[in-house]
């Protein structure tokens, strides 16, 4: 069975998705369950006097997201799965004692030996039934969720200063020495005799890209894109200007109050692409930085592409170097991420810059929702000024 649901806020307590009547408890139960504070896929050990469940649960409830759940048992293995946003939850459970329910499916609610309980607060939609087995890829197409592109600067130009967003949003502001580099045009040896044409630099993707000098320069683009709790994603292409810096660095970040929910950036201490994140906006946040694996940074002609997938169901953070999963981390955070502002190039804590980039950027995504690696591997080789969702349809 399968439906979609949207909770409100995080339950204290059980509530039910999708279950059907047997006797006295419900042959199934698929919801959330309060004692682990995840999604939940359960059945009870027998019909009247149950001693316990078999069930297998993960996944968190994120307050006004539309989540997909499917709870799928397969009668020859005994096997019960549970998906998540058509993500399989890694354990599965296997029912020994399989026994009938005959009753009345119910949505919204289940039955226990007392009446009705676990009345669900909040939306239901698209429930489905299904008497077979739902495989992981039918899972993944019926509640798989393809990433909003809330954001995209292809930074070719910056009139006045800002760099726009390709479909009228807002733009990033160049600040301190930050420049956008487009190669001049070559001159005209019929027109012009004694001039001597030359190779321009080529643009890192498109036609040109942001120049950072490593000092003082910045973009930047200031709070409400994202939901308060949701998952998102932030990808762009990143260089650096030389082979082994001596100073950290920042590619790209989401700021605070006092500091940054999350930064991408490189170490000079390990001379690689690092992820680190905190777990509040605070003056003495929890710290995580983790590095990442794989690809040495890059300062060849098209730098490296990073995307930074945050899960909110699945509580992890994850970097993409180059379309590969090189760094991962669990996030148990309480940003607002309504309050956080984009930086690109420096690292902002409180009014206080640094960490800035020596190098170039290009090609700055934000998205709505968690991209999985085959998006991933999509967004990082897409035409300039073209979208995900073109891309796709």
């Amino acid at each position: 069975m399968s439906a979609w649901v949207n909770l409100p806020e995080v339950p204290n307590r059980d509530e039910t998705v999708i279950s059907q009547d047997g006797t006295g408890l419900p042959g199934f139960d698929l919801g959330y369950d309060g004692d682990t504070r995840s999604w939940v896929f359960r059945t009870p050990f027998n019909d009247t006097e149950s001693m316990g469940n078999w069930q297998v649960t993960g996944g968190k409830v994120v307050p006004g997201a539309w989540t997909h759940l499917v709870g799928s048992y397969d009668c020859v293995t005994r096997v019960m799965r549970l998906y998540v946003d058509g993500t399989a939850i890694s354990t599965t459970v296997k029912r020994t004692t399989p026994w009938n329910a005959a009753g009345a499916l119910q949505i919204g609610r289940r039955l226990a030996l007392d009446g009705y309980t676990a009345h669900l607060k909040g939306g239901i939609a698209d429930v489905q039934v299904y008497d077979r087995v739902v495989t992981g890829p039918e899972s993944a197409e019926l509640g798989g969720i393809v990433a909003q592109q809330l954001g995209y600067w292809d930074v070719d130009t910056a009139p006045s200063g800002i760099a726009p967003e390709a479909y009228g949003g807002t733009g990033l502001t160049l600040g301190g020495g930050a420049s956008i580099y487009a190669p001049a045009p070559g001159c005209d040896p019929e027109a012009d005799p004694e001039c001597v044409e030359s190779a321009p630099e080529e643009p890192m993707w498109g036609d040109g890209h942001l120049l950072l000098n490593g000092t003082d320069a910045y973009a930047t683009r200031a709070a409400g894109l994202l939901s308060k709790q949701d998952s998102f994603a932030l990808t762009a292409r990143a260089r650096l200007s030389s082979v082994s810096p001596t100073k950290d660095q920042t590619v790209l970040a989401l700021s605070g109050v006092r500091g940054s929910a999350v930064t991408v950036g490189y170490s000079a201490a390990d001379s690689r692409w690092v992820l680190t994140i905190t777990d509040a906006d605070s003056a003495a946040p929890v710290t995580t930085t983790v590095k990442a694996t794989g690809f040495l940074p890059s300062t060849g002609a098209k730098g490296d592409h990073l995307a930074l997938v945050y899960s909110a169901v699945f509580g992890d953070v994850v970097l993409y170097v180059n379309g590969v999963e090189s760094a991962r981390a669990p996030w148990d955070n309480t940003w607002d991420f309504t309050t956080t502002s984009m930086q690109v190039g420096r690292k902002l804590t409180g009014a206080t810059s640094g960490s800035f980039l020596s190098g170039a950027v290009d090609e700055v995504r934000l998205f709505q929702g968690a991209l999985d690696a085959s998006l991933v591997a999509t967004v990082m080789v897409l035409a300039d000024d073209t979208s995900v969702e073109a891309t796709l349809s």
